[in-house]
Order: C-alpha cells, then structure tokens, then sequence
C-alpha cells in the first residue's frame, strides 16, 4: 500500500491524516505512479521552493522542449523569469486596490441578499465562486466578462493538474487552456485601456516582452487568480464552520491578517506544486537526479510540527506564521494581496449580516489532488 494516496476518499475529505504518515515516514518519498519525488517537510519543501537552479519550475533546465505557448513567469526561473516578475508587479500595484475592494464588498452585499432571500442555501456557487470571480474581473479591467465559460475552463485547467493521477482530463485541459487564451487574446485585441490588461499591453511597448508571453502570463495569472482564491474563500469557511470558537473570535476581532495567515497556512488550496530537478541533488538522505519530478507537497509542510507546534489547531495567535501557502521565493504568487483581499472581504460580510451560519449539510469536495476544493458547501441561519 502507498504512503502516498492523494485520490483516496479518505484524501479527499481530508488529506492532513495522510500527509502526517508520509512526513513522518519518508518525507523524501519515491511515488512509483508517477515517477516523481514526493516531498513533505517544511525545510525540504522551503529548499525545494528557494533553490530555483536545482528544482526548477523551467522543464527545459532539465534539457526538455517547451513549446512557446507554454511559457510563462509560472513556468520560467531566473534570469528570464525576473524581467516578466517585474512588468508583471509593476502593473499589479498600478491597480486601484481601494477601488476593487469598494466593489468586491458590493458584489459581497448583493450575493447575500439573494442568500438571506431562501435562507440559505449553497455557498460555493451562490457565493464565494462568483465573489472571487468580480475580483479577478475587475483586476483585469474586464467586468462584463463571460464568467460562466471561464469559470468553466478553469475547472477543467485545475482538473488536468492531476492528469498524471487522471489522463482522461488532460485533452479536455488542454482545449480549455486554449480558450482561455483565445479569449485573452480578444482582450487584448480590444487595446483596453485599464487594468492588468492595459498596463501589460503598454509594458508590452515598453519592454520588448513578446506578445505570447503577455499573453501566456495573463492566462496564468487569470486562472491563478480566481480558482485557488475562491477554494481558499470556501475552505475558510468551512473551517470556521467546524471550529465555533474562531467563528465566534472573528465576530469579536474582525478579519486580521494574522487571521488570513493561519487560515491560509491551515487550510490553503494548494496542495502541491511541481518541480523538475535541474541538476542531482541529495535531499533527505535520498539522491534526486536530473530530469526526475518533485512533487512539492506544501501543504503538508504547512502542517510540519517541527514548525508549527499543534499544527491541526486554527489559532490566529500563531506567530511566527511562515507558511508556504502563497509559495516562496521567485515564484511566490504574485497575486496574493488579491487573494487576501478577496478571502477578508467575503468572511467579513458574512460574520456581520450571518453571524449565525452554520452548515446544513455534508460539504462536496472536488476529485481534486494538486488544488483542493469544495464543490458544494450547504448552509443555513442566513437571516432574512
């Protein structure tokens, strides 16, 4: 029996019992499925994440071709990734911040209007899904745009994050990706004005960066930027649901960030990231070699008692809180404040007009590995 069972119903409900049995058995794991590494511990994961020139996110540092419309600043490692990094953040802070939140909180107030109409109801699709949407939306500049198809395509990208696990949804991947760029690319052919797409258009000017790439960073950033923020809004939720005293400190405190910190460390999204080893390397006494995988489960460190002590429990007194939820190094997610920004706003809104929320019903997670996720969260006490 493998240590490793990402896919397993027990997983699904709750991949932490897992992930403490394969860090504290090896946590430097070979996982022949996948012909991967699997690595668990904190300090490893941190390693793995900071050393860029031995576990790269470039397969080509491994001597494997990447065709053009793949490349992107998820999928480049310095030098050549710092030039994207910095366009990118450059148009990232010209955002009017202030401005998405003032229309996150209105989006926020009239999804729960429509919520304490039926007295509850389904959270994930009633609420933080379409929520998490306006925020990406309104960041590219694009509010009137088609939220039912790119939602539907994200899906689809995160499900073929699992299709070394899943093969069947790589195709169905693939064509989703595609759309999304062709959409992207409408945009872009639209010579908007505002918002990430128009900063990165005039960068674009400015800097030489190739038109695929602007478009391949945007495509990334635009799935990044919604399905981990609104898996991270739900899950959130759900675990203040199962622990009525957090519930109850928010109401008393309000969302700070050392809230959003260890409800991120706690119940972040993103299981895991991928990496290809650049060059041989020995990691826990094990000897990764060049072109092998890693599978880079930071989650799991998310939860290393060696770095967290009483990692299970939500205390937003924990301090210090360096967790590896929004990565680290190069490749930590450039947007995080959006998704803080998106998590704070839905559970303020939901602490003051239902402060008595409760779920009403078994939660549905998605068959998901890579990005964990709630597919259905039912709840009550959404007064009328």
């Amino acid at each position: 029996m493998h240590l490793f069972r990402p896919l397993d119903d027990a997983t699904i409900r709750d991949p932490h019992p897992m992930y403490h049995r394969l860090r504290s058995a090896d946590p430097v794991h070979w996982y022949e499925p996948l012909g991967a590494w699997v690595v668990s511990g904190y300090e490893d994961c941190l390693l793995a994440l900071r050393r860029t020139e031995t576990f790269s996110s470039d397969l080509r540092a491994a001597g494997i071709d990447v065709p053009d419309n793949l490349l992107s600043i998820q999928t480049l490692d310095p030098p050549e990734h710092g030039a994207v990094h910095r366009v990118l953040m450059d148009a990232y802070r010209h955002q009017d911040f202030a401005a998405i939140r003032a229309r996150l909180e209105d989006r926020a107030e009239r999804l729960l209007h429509a919520l304490r109409e039926r007295g509850g109801g389904e959270l994930v699709t009633d609420y933080t899904a379409p929520l998490a949407f306006t925020a990406v939306a309104e960041l590219f500049g694009v509010p009137d745009a088609d939220e039912k198809n790119i939602v539907a395509w994200s899906e689809a990208i995160v499900a073929a994050m699992d299709s070394g696990l899943t093969p069947e949804a790589a195709a169905p991947g693939t064509a989703a990706r595609d759309h999304l760029s062709a959409q992207i690319s409408d945009w872009l052919d639209q010579r908007p004005q505002g918002g990430l797409l128009g900063d990165l258009l005039r960068a674009r000017t400015d800097t030489g960066i190739s038109r695929d790439m602007i478009l391949n960073t945007l495509r990334a950033t635009l799935h990044a930027g919604y399905a981990p923020s609104s898996r991270f809004v739900a899950a959130s939720v759900l675990s203040l649901l199962r622990t009525p005293d957090r519930w109850r400190e928010l109401r008393t405190t309000g969302v700070s960030e050392a809230a959003i910190r260890e409800l991120l460390r706690h119940s972040g999204p993103v299981q895991a990231v991928s990496r290809v080893c650049a060059a041989d390397h020995e990691l826990g006494g094990r000897t990764i070699r060049r072109g092998q995988d890693v599978i880079v489960l930071v989650a799991a460190a998310n939860r290393d008692p060696r770095r967290f002590p009483d990692p299970d429990a939500l205390d937003f007194t924990r301090d210090p809180n360096h967790n590896l939820g929004f990565g680290w190094g190069a490749h930590a997610c450039a947007g995080a404040s959006l998704a803080r920004l998106t998590c704070a706003v839905a559970l303020t809104a939901l602490l003051r007009h239902a402060p008595e929320l409760r779920l009403a019903g078994e939660p549905v997670h998605w068959r998901h590995a890579t990005l964990r996720g709630l597919r259905e969260l039912p709840v009550s006490g959404v007064p009328a």
